[in-house]
């Protein structure tokens, strides 16, 4: 695994994070807070965002990265995201919409995933162009699939691609082989293409992580203590903390917790100013925290900085914290009265 992961985007700002550039003509993404979500019984996969897609006929908008997906010829990649298809989705008979792609030099699909409906039948699909595995699906409100992808890249001279798919952890179909590919030079994260007129209904996505290893499928809500590699919201709601620690392969690794359930970049509805804040002084040595046990109000955000930093961090039990959709729902529809 690399140290902590080649790509992690959580969204957890409300705002793109490690992708270079958003392509959105018709408004049609954004990054809501569970708070807004919960409006439409939707809430996010964790902490307190998730990109949301809602689909308007032709629209397309999509995320784009350029260097962490990169692959070269006989390169592997692994990419594991989650994704929630809303209840009111609607795609016409035969609609395809590809919602992640990894692409070679020109925008080329060597690699994608998506969602599509197959004579009624709604279906996650991956394949290098199009839908080769497809597993069918239940459009709910609720429900999140973690996806992931073991790709190897075509060498160039033998169309001996492959791609592994996987859906919460279990294979889809046989491994799909024989692939003429070119090297993978960005990625595009989204509604990326295939949105048709009469297309409607709302998408969610996680967080996606690329790696040089398999990923495996994630705990959504872990009970007391959360592995935090990249600035998010890792419990919302009152608790006491009761240990954190940060680590990183330098001697800069900070971990700063704020006490607020939704983190916003250019938010003002909170106080930044540090509830804790720890750092390691040894590479690659992990840094015990504070004096516990400490109380956080409203939730606990964690910042992290310096050289490949990573950390855990651990609630006392019981707690008020979320630890299910609905738990995100009701405190989201009852937000107004919290803050």
């Amino acid at each position: 695994m690399a140290f902590p992961w080649l790509h992690y985007s959580t969204f957890d700002d409300g705002t793109l994070q490690n992708f270079n550039s958003e392509t959105d003509a018709s408004g049609i993404l954004d990054f809501p807070h569970y708070g807004v979500l919960a409006n439409g019984g939707f809430a996010p996969w964790q902490g307190a965002h998730c990109v949301r897609l809602a689909l308007s006929g032709t629209a397309v908008a999509f995320l784009e990265e350029v260097e962490d997906f990169d692959t070269a010829l006989a390169g592997r990649i692994f990419v594991w995201f989650s994704v929630c298809i809303g209840a009111n989705l609607t795609l016409t008979a035969g609609d395809t919409v590809i919602l992640l792609a990894l692409q070679s030099a020109g925008a080329v699909n060597e690699v994608v995933v998506g969602v599509r409906n197959n004579g009624g039948v709604y279906e996650l699909f991956a394949g290098e162009a199009g839908a080769t595995r497809t597993l069918p699906i239940t459009r709910s409100n609720s429900r999140w699939y973690q996806i992931e992808l073991d790709c190897l890249i075509d060498d160039g001279a033998s169309n001996n691609g492959t791609i592994d798919f996987y859906v919460d952890g279990a294979a889809v179909g046989a491994q799909i082989t024989a692939l003429d590919q070119a090297a993978i030079a960005q990625a595009r994260f989204g509604a990326v293409s295939g949105t048709a007129a009469g297309n409607a209904g709302t998408i969610l996505l996680g967080g996606i992580i690329a790696d040089d290893l398999r990923v495996y499928p994630r705990e959504r809500f872990p009970k007391d203590t959360r592995w935090v590699t990249r600035d998010q919201t890792v419990f919302v709601g009152p608790c006491t903390i009761d240990a954190a620690s940060v680590t990183g392969t330098g001697t800069d690794a900070v971990m700063t917790l704020l006490d607020t359930d939704v983190y916003e970049a250019t938010g003002i509805a909170f106080s930044r100013e540090p509830r804790e804040y720890i750092r390691n002084v040894t590479a690659n040595d992990t840094s015990p925290g504070f004096t516990t046990p400490k109380e956080f109000k409203k939730g606990v955000y964690v910042q992290l900085t310096g050289t490949n930093p990573q950390g855990f961090v651990s609630i006392r039990s019981p707690s008020q914290v979320v630890q299910s959709q609905g738990g995100y729902v009701d405190r989201g529809q009852r937000r107004k009265g919290l803050i």
